[in-house]
């Protein structure tokens, strides 16, 4: 058997950031498809859910179409990419080059329409502020992602 390199730091980050992007993904969305009532939520997640929104971001009190929609893209499409990521990166497997590239474009353009449709028409009561710090991640991670696997091999032996 051949002994593998440790993950690199930066790998290491990735891997991490996609277990928490899946959670938030497959735990979270759903409350913004499914139009839960935050307000009534009672569950640690809904009342997460429901902490965010009510300080900062307002938007997700009465969530509108577009925003559902790019959240059920998020659960169904971006989920099952953070698991397949991280099963490549875990496994160094050179097709995740791909996937990568593929996700890290539409990730980071449907982070741009989010941002976009803040900054330009924040509901009253939006902390833009707070809203950038916790969202931004889901921009940078995938950018950093796109830049560790510009070149191929991705996993040199």
């Amino acid at each position: 058997m051949i002994a593998r390199a440790p993950l690199r730091p930066v790998d290491k980050l990735l891997v991490g950031a996609f277990v928490f992007f899946a959670v938030t993904s497959f735990v979270m969305e759903p409350y913004v498809v499914f139009a839960v009532d935050l307000a009534a939520a009672r569950d640690p997640f809904g009342r997460a859910w429901h902490l965010y929104a009510g300080r900062w971001d307002p938007l997700f009190l009465a969530p509108p179409l577009f925003l559902r929609v790019m959240c059920a893209i998020d659960a169904v499409v971006f989920g099952p990419m953070y698991l397949a990521l991280i099963v490549g990166f875990l496994r160094r497997r050179e097709w995740v080059r791909t996937l990568a590239l593929v996700y890290a474009s539409a990730i980071v353009y449907s982070t741009i329409v989010y941002f976009a449709v803040e900054l330009l028409a924040p509901p009253p009561g939006t902390d833009l502020l707070m809203v950038v710090l916790i969202n931004v991640p889901y921009t940078i991670m995938p950018l950093l992602l796109a830049w560790r696997v510009r070149r191929a091999p991705v996993f040199p032996v």
